[in-house]
């Protein structure tokens, strides 16, 4: 999922992810149900307050317009993991799929 909103969304930053289960980290829901449900991806996303330092943000206050663009992209993010990991499964109605096709290769402008 990060490789995947790396390459669609142009808030998410992939140098900024850190994997790594530190022991300040351990109460956090991530990684709980990582170690006691055994999920294997557990994530959590943050978000800033005060701006960006990189990417089409740089030096831009994030707003609402931002927030959601991200979430849309979050959400076609899932749908293309989704296909990756059990492509076998994803059977849709070629309409739904060219919807699909055009989330991915659009900006996901909000208004």
């Amino acid at each position: 999922l990060p490789k995947i909103l790396s390459q669609t969304a142009p808030a998410f930053c992939m140098g900024s992810c850190s994997f790594v289960v530190e022991k300040s980290k351990e109460s956090t829901a991530r990684v709980v149900v990582w170690r006691e449900i055994g999920v294997q991806r557990s994530y959590t996303m943050e978000s800033t307050l005060c701006g960006c330092d990189q990417g089409k943000y740089k030096g831009l206050q994030i707003g609402t317009r931002e927030l959601e663009e991200m979430g849309a992209k979050f959400c076609v993010g899932l749908l293309c993991l989704k296909r990756i990991a059990s492509p076998l499964e994803y059977n849709l109605p070629s309409s739904l799929l060219d919807i699909e096709k055009e989330l991915i290769e659009s900006s996901c402008k909000v208004t």
